[in-house]
């Protein structure tokens, strides 16, 4: 093996530099989070990125492509940890044909790379095609001389690829295997790749997406087939290293090694241990980059696998005895081991700790709260005499307390119990089940989209950094249903719309969280009015509404040239909204702190939106000082300017890009004099000055640890304000004062109000003790002690508890119950002194001897506890039950 090519940093590199040798774009690692993709999650695979790439593959930056993507995966967490293969977060080595090379390039460039660069021992190499695809089989014999013996053919589970959903792109895949040796296998004579063991370690896929699948199940061959691989680093690395699986290479091994560190003294590392290390290793890198992109663990959707995740690697670490926060710690280690490839880590590392650090602060408490469930589930299982925990009961602490089940098993077999552990199981799978459904790909499989071809020649060239009107060439266009655009406001809902693609366009497609333009395009002098600008793989498509009774097939058909015009004051109004944006970001930087990241925004021409990362509330102060400091940016009529250059030469320049967009080998620069640097396709104005003011309308949290600020801008600015003085001169008049004397005269009628209420909850306490004290003069010894049973005038539980506290606090030793209706049920609350629970009369278990009296049910605590019923008239029945309940409690 190649020796100068071992550690993970020189793999990425080798690979990246093997395939920009041969044509190839390098394409930075899209984001975690796909933007502008609901129907993922997270990244999955190298080819998300591109997926629109292969539908339409004209008109692209590039036709070939190849990237180191970071990748999330959870869909078999229970094995992370115990194989060699199996991880969530991973990063994939790609090179990607977008209609260009296909089956024999792919499989040549392959080969070249593991046998020549790598130098992997060929005699180890194993392939697997598609059972149907002969071209493959043929190319790799031809290619490059593999013995047919070591070429397997596998069926469509393993090797063909796609579609997403119901319909769209897919094709037949090879996989190379390297073999880890017979120590490794099953055992069995058949054992192959393919095989489910460990032996034959798949580590590079090359999918052929070179078919369309119709609804009718036909598989159309596509005109242009492409290339999508995909390349383990962690397999690769293991392999390349000699390490007997991925957790001992140079990815894992500090972390584990740190991890170890922080496990309690002479604990003895076997193979349980050594699985756990593993997993909580896998699952420190996912959080620390997940957390980075401003993904916080949650209780929905994105969050709440980061959750879990957290959770998991907690609970294994709280069975070995580790009751405080460790994982927190380990973020710094991942950061170490990741930054070289990943630089962004390290501005975000703080951050990530210390959310990581109050999740686990959290979760111990409920760990805490787990074991006290525990106990309770223990004594309610005493009673039952069933001598096991339930599956149901062990998923509750599991799901609700994060209680591993080992956890459950260990602390049940040290009370003599058992754990019914096929309904815990069978508990887990629905739970998975509600997850696959839960995460499940929403939008379907991609579609690729026919067009009326109009004329030829290149197309979609944006010039809208340039000018706002001129002259087009229709290239393409297809009629549409409006119904299938529901968000849209359309003039009419009658009659078709169209999606039109053009040869140079000046409108804006929406993108970077900026809004798209408005306008229209003018077909023979008829405007066809522009709804939407969106990108669909390479091109720009303008969604238009033509005007009442055209026919709008034969018009665009017939169209030799258009007239495009942006709505310029609607462009202008955003242009101010997105420098502004760029401004209240430095803004925050300066005076909340150089910890803010953005973490979203969205600017149209009405008002911006910001979110970023903070983890408190931005005072009314701080947000005055932001609003001052923006406005005194926009008097100083900075010169706003754009530049086109490199990526990393923009990243090493200074220039701030965002974790949730993605960037090609040229980036566009927006500089505000030395005030801000950042990568931006958006459209903004020539100078600050144009902003003309800015307003900060609102600030609310969005998730744990990010914030939003909402502002306006320029006539929308002055309109709120207008608004805002207006308002105040309407309350002025109802209050009978002047603008500046209301604030005073409404603070004056909330004291009024406050006295107003006070006397009434005097008046009613008054009446309610009242009533009290003449239950307590009214009650009856049974077996020596006092019992008292009665209605309480209150409207409310809060209040009748309040009153079973104060017969607790009057009386020496006795019992009451204190009944009133409460929203179409009678509820009781019972009430026992301190004396009588050690003597057999808890509040609880009189609750349990009086509900089926009542019909009802309920529960508490030893000295309190509560009782309802739908019953409205068991009262009685409640009162006359009372005293032989209490007798035999206590005899």
């Amino acid at each position: 093996m190649n020796a100068d090519i071992t550690t993970a940093h020189r793999i990425r590199r080798a690979f990246i530099e093997f395939f920009r040798e041969r044509g190839h774009t390098e394409a930075p690692s899209a984001p975690l989070v796909p933007r502008g993709d609901p129907t993922l999650l997270f990244t999955s695979a190298g080819m998300v990125q591109f997926k629109e790439y292969y539908l339409q593959p004209e008109n692209l930056p590039y036709s070939r492509a190849t990237s180191v993507q970071k990748c999330l995966r959870a869909g078999d967490l229970e094995n992370i940890g115990r194989t060699v293969r199996h991880h969530t977060f991973f990063e994939m080595l790609g090179n990607f044909s977008f209609g260009d090379y296909f089956k024999r390039e792919a499989i040549r460039w392959a080969w070249e790379f593991v046998t020549d660069l790598l130098d992997l021992p060929v005699d180890r190499l194993s392939v697997s095609v598609f059972e149907d695809d002969d071209e493959a089989e043929t190319i790799w014999l031809e290619e490059t001389g593999i013995p047919r013996e070591r070429i397997v053919r596998l069926g469509r589970d393993d090797n063909f690829w796609g579609p997403v959903g119901p319909t769209g792109v897919c094709g037949p895949c090879s996989e190379i295997y390297f073999d880890t040796g017979p120590a490794r296998g099953c055992g069995r004579v058949e054992c192959a790749p393919g095989c489910d063991c460990d032996r034959y370690l798949e580590f590079w896929n090359l999918v052929f997406p070179q078919f369309f699948l119709e609804e009718n199940g036909t598989y159309r061959p596509l005109e242009k087939p492409g290339i999508d691989t995909g390349l383990g680093l962690e397999r690769l690395a293991m392999i390349m290293q000699g390490v007997e699986d991925n957790f001992h290479t140079d990815l894992f091994e500090p972390i584990i090694d740190a991890l170890a560190a922080r496990l309690p003294e002479r604990t003895a590392i076997g193979k349980e241990e050594r699985m756990a290390l593993n997993m909580v290793a896998d699952h420190a890198r996912a959080l620390t980059f997940t957390i980075a992109e401003g993904v916080y663990p949650s209780n929905e959707g994105r969050g709440y696998l980061l959750r879990r995740l957290l959770r998991r690697a907690i609970t294994r670490f709280y069975s070995f005895g580790v009751a405080e926060p460790f994982l927190y710690e380990i973020v710094a280690t991942v950061t170490a081991v990741m930054a070289e490839d990943y630089p962004e880590l390290v501005e975000r590392e703080n951050d990530v700790a210390m959310i990581v650090r109050a999740e686990e602060e959290s979760f111990f408490r409920t760990l805490e709260e787990g074991r006290g469930r525990f106990a309770a589930i223990v004594e309610e299982i005493g009673s039952g005499g069933s001598g096991k925990i339930d599956g149901e009961r062990a998923f509750l602490l599991y799901d609700t307390y994060g209680l591993p089940i080992e956890l459950t098993r260990a602390m049940a077999a040290e009370r003599g119990l058992g754990v019914d552990e096929e309904g815990f199981e069978r508990a887990m799978e629905e739970q998975r089940r509600r997850a696959q459904e839960g995460s499940a790909f929403s939008g379907g499989g991609a579609q690729q989209v026919t067009m009326t071809e109009v004329s030829e020649g290149e197309s979609s060239i944006f010039v809208g950094y340039e000018r706002m009107e001129g002259e087009a060439a229709v290239r393409r266009f297809r009629l549409v249903e409006k119904s299938s655009r529901p968000d849209v406001d359309w003039e009419n809902e009658s009659g078709p719309a169209a999606e039109v693609v053009i040869d140079r366009t000046p409108f804006y497609a929406t993108s970077g969280g900026q809004a798209a333009d408005r306008g229209s395009i003018d077909v023979d002098g008829r405007p066809f009015v522009v709804r939407d600008v969106f990108k669909r793989g390479g091109e720009i498509v303008h969604l238009v509404e033509p005007p009442a009774g055209a026919d709008a097939g034969a018009e665009l058909a017939a169209a030799a040239a258009v007239a495009v015009k942006i709505d310029d004051e609607r462009r202008m109004d955003t242009a101010r909204n997105h420098t502004a944006t760029h401004l209240l970001h430095a803004a925050l930087r300066e005076i909340v702190g150089r910890h803010v990241k953005q973490a979203g925004s969205l600017v149209d021409d009405e008002r911006l939106r910001f979110d970023f990362n903070h983890f408190q509330a931005v005072g009314h102060g701080e947000r005055r000082r932001i609003e001052e400091r923006v406005n005194e940016l926009v008097r100083e009529a900075i010169d706003v300017r754009t530049e086109l250059m490199d990526y990393r030469r923009a990243i090493e320049t200074g220039a701030t890009a965002l974790f949730d967009e993605k960037y090609g080998d040229s980036v566009r620069v927006v500089r505000i004099g030395d005030v801000s640097v950042e990568l931006c396709g958006g459209t903004h104005v020539s100078n600050t000055g144009k902003i003309g003011a800015f307003l900060v309308v609102a600030e609310s949290s969005v998730a744990a640890g990010v914030r939003r600020i909402e502002a306006l801008t320029g006539r929308a600015a002055i309109a709120h304000a207008r608004e805002a003085i207006e308002r105040g001169e309407e309350i002025g008049l109802l209050l009978k004062v002047g603008p500046g004397e209301a604030a005073r005269r409404i603070e004056s009628l909330i004291a009024e109000i406050d006295e107003m209420r006070r006397r009434v909850r005097r008046l009613e306490s008054g009446e309610v003790g009242g009533e009290l004290d003449r239950l307590i003069g009214g009650g009856r010894l049974v077996a020596g002690v006092l019992a008292v049973a009665g209605r309480i005038p209150v409207d409310g539980i809060p209040a009748l508890r309040n009153q079973a506290d104060v017969f607790r606090g009057r009386v020496d030793s006795g019992v009451a119950v204190l009944s009133a209706p409460v929203k179409e049920k009678m509820q009781f609350v019972v009430a026992v002194t301190d004396d009588l629970p050690g003597r057999g009369l808890a509040a609880d278990r009189l609750v349990r001897e009086l509900g089926p009296v009542a019909g009802g049910g309920g529960g508490g605590r030893g000295h309190l506890a509560q009782l309802g019923t739908k019953d409205m008239d068991s009262e009685a029945k409640i009162y006359d039950a009372l005293p032989a309940v209490i007798e035999r409690l206590l005899t």
